[in-house]
């Protein structure tokens, strides 16, 4: 038994697993939403877990009524890398930037191969670019950082190199990427 599981009741567990394995519709989602922000006799944590649960189901099976309530599933991640961009921003210069100097969506979320996917690439003149990106592969994983280096050309070997990190560890992708930043910006 993991220490989460000690910190919550026998009841909200048994509603967390009605909430991941009963086929609700919306309205019942919402309602359980409701009633779960408004019930003063749950703990901090096993709120938050009941809502994770709730927002998981909803935005599997009902996107527009989980965007409604929750917003964009792209949200937090627009949020966190335009705060990162700001940063970048400031402490290198961007003017030559051949991909656009702005956090951009995913192709793959566009497609729907991914649920979360939000990036910054900077590509110079000589076709070396870089990449900062959020990525959250469906609803029920965590998101994390990725961190991409390339060069670009036909006398080169094209390798991407990539490394992951878990959001808690932001500032050592915000190391590494600005690493990748003094390779690539000459």
């Amino acid at each position: 038994m993991s220490e989460i599981d000690n910190q919550v009741s026998k009841k909200v567990s048994q509603v967390i697993n009605l909430i991941e394995t009963k086929d609700y519709s919306s309205r019942e989602l919402i309602t359980y939403f409701n009633n779960i922000m408004n019930y003063p006799s749950i703990s901090d944590l096993e709120r938050e877990l009941l809502v994770k649960s709730v927002e998981i189901k909803l935005r599997t099976k009902f996107p527009n009524a989980a965007t409604k309530i929750f917003g964009g599933k792209g949200a937090k991640a627009q949020e966190i890398l335009e705060g990162i961009y700001k940063e970048l921003e400031d402490e290198f210069d961007w003017s030559n930037n051949r991909v656009g100097s702005r956090v951009k969506v995913c192709g793959s979320m566009i497609n729907g191969t991914v649920f979360v996917c939000w990036y910054i690439s900077y590509k110079n003149d000589k076709g070396i670019n870089t990449g900062f990106h959020y990525v959250q592969k469906t609803p029920n994983d965590d998101p994390f950082f990725e961190i991409d280096f390339r060069i670009l050309g036909k006398d080169e070997n094209n390798e991407l190199e990539k490394k992951r990190f878990p959001i808690e560890q932001m500032e050592d992708a915000i190391s590494l990427y600005k690493e990748n930043l003094r390779k690539v910006i000459l």
